[in-house]
């Protein structure tokens, strides 16, 4: 053996990818869900704000619960492990966050609905750093058999 990593071992980083990848698209899934909530239900009955706001919390707590379930399955969860889990998410939250921006401007969608103002803008922001943020603060549980 030469110490490189084998075909059956992808080493760490490729290790780490399709845990950040799964955690990427449970977190984009939520967003998606609890968008159309927030926009049709929530938005109209309470305004933009509390309704984002709620979102938030929902999100923040389906985020934490992701990464646990993520981390929990991470081979070695060391600190680079951790921050490939975060940057791979992130990156694949803000690409389908583009595209589906852009398929809605192509179709005409995203004329309908109210700009997002400052508030909602940087609630936003501050999702996106609780998403990269949370592969560092969950604990490793033991993964139920």
């Amino acid at each position: 053996m030469t110490g490189e990593p084998s075909r059956a071992d992808p080493g760490p980083r490729a290790a780490a990818i399709t845990p950040g990848l799964t955690y990427g698209a449970l977190a984009f899934a939520a967003g998606g869900a609890l968008g159309p909530v927030r926009e049709l239900l929530l938005a109209p009955t309470f305004g933009a704000v509390p309704a984002a706001l709620a979102e938030a919390v929902a999100m923040a707590v389906l985020l934490w619960l992701a990464a646990r379930w993520v981390v929990a399955r991470l081979a070695a969860p060391t600190p680079r492990a951790r921050a490939l889990v975060a940057g791979v998410a992130l990156a694949l939250v803000v690409a389908c966050d583009v595209a589906l921006g852009l398929l809605l401007d192509a179709s005409g969608l995203a004329g309908t609905r109210a700009p997002r103002g400052l508030a909602t803008q940087v609630l936003g922001l501050v999702l996106l750093a609780w998403l990269a943020a949370m592969p560092f603060v969950v604990r490793r549980r033991a993964v139920p058999a």
